[in-house]
């Protein structure tokens, strides 16, 4: 009988983007493909299906790729009143998409399980992505704090002599832990970081309208491309340095016939420094939990942002884009695509 395919599917299925990678047969970094698919899952979910078969094809799946690796943190998002029921509905549309798919679904406790154990156990595999990163980067440096900043959160993960050693286990927890902060590269509003900007030699109080985000700030920084603003913009605008501008003006209430661009640079510079120091002070609450980790693997579209507030706390800078080149970009469908592979050769 012919053995299947050893290739692996990796998913990271978010409310706003879903990740994914396939790891070829032979389990190395050059058989690893991967895209991220802007995909907000709130304003179209019934596309969600469609688009991970999409997302497979892209990847050059075939249909002897049975193997599905699955984490996910769609079951936030307000399309659904409990992560119960968004945790059904992912695992709905995976069935779906792959009907003779062999799915294993993994849990922050780190091991994979069932769907049907799955939708048993839906806080178990909630949030997950976090767990899948954090086993596999385990395995590379043993003593660590991951730092993956994405579009909108950050995950401060310890790892300790090669075990994940979060206190946090569910959103809310990792919240309370400082292992989670909600600010991302993209999509937090402004108004969320701080309160006030510089303005004409004083301090501006920020408009709480929604009308501008930290895409913005990184994108007029030319931290961020045009390409990787993947979300709406707040006026619907273009997401270019021009427009970004203008949306940061309206940050003061103001525009850009009134700001030149020392006026916007100042507003954007002090926004850029605030969200580092938010992230700053969750890694202090960790350090003094764990003196001895000196090393921070960074990851994430918002890999610079980890890497300033890694610098500004004295760790030791480890981008995990050097393993994994683009890929590190959608780190938590690859890791848990690895460890996936692991397992089903350690069962034989």
């Amino acid at each position: 009988m012919t053995q299947p395919s050893l290739a692996i599917l990796g998913w990271d299925i978010g409310g706003v983007n879903t990740k994914a990678v396939r790891v070829g047969p032979d389990g190395g970094a050059l058989a690893l493909r991967s895209l991220c698919l802007p995909y907000e899952l709130q304003l179209d979910p019934l596309s969600l299906e469609p688009a991970l078969r999409s997302a497979a094809q892209q990847l050059g799946a075939s249909p002897a790729d049975r193997y599905h690796a699955v984490t996910m943190t769609a079951e936030l998002s307000q399309t659904f009143r409990t992560k119960r029921e968004g945790v059904g509905f992912v695992l709905d549309a995976l069935q779906g998409a792959f009907p003779g798919g062999s799915l294993h679904v993994y849990t922050v406790t780190g091991r994979f399980i069932s769907p049907r154990e799955a939708r048993a156990q839906p806080l178990d595999v909630a949030a997950s992505n976090w767990a899948a990163t954090a086993q596999w980067v385990a395995g590379m440096v043993p003593t660590c704090i991951l730092m993956d900043i994405g579009t909108t959160t950050t995950d401060l993960i310890p790892i300790l002599n090669g075990r994940v050693a979060a206190l946090g286990r569910t959103d809310a927890e990792r919240l309370l832990s400082g292992e989670l902060v909600y600010t991302g590269a993209l999509r937090t509003p402004t108004e969320a970081i701080a309160r006030r900007v510089p303005l004409w030699g004083g301090l501006a109080r920020i408009s709480a309208e929604g009308f501008a985000l930290m895409g913005d700030v990184h994108l007029w920084l030319d931290r961020l491309q045009t390409e990787e603003y993947t979300c709406r913009t707040p006026d619907g605008r273009p997401a270019t340095r021009e427009h970004a501008g203008e949306r940061l003006a309206r940050v003061v209430c103001a525009d850009r016939e009134m700001l030149d661009e020392a006026a916007i640079d100042g507003i954007a510079v002090a926004l850029a420094r605030a969200q580092v120091l938010s992230i700053v002070e969750a890694l202090k609450t960790i350090r003094r939990r764990h003196p001895e980790i000196g090393t921070a693997v960074i990851t994430g579209l918002g890999h610079f942002i980890a890497a300033e507030a890694a610098q500004c706390t004295g760790l030791t800078v480890f981008p995990l884009a050097e393993r994994l080149g683009s890929a590190a970009l959608t780190a938590p469908a690859a890791a848990v695509a690895w460890l996936l592979r692991e397992s089903i050769a350690a069962a034989g």
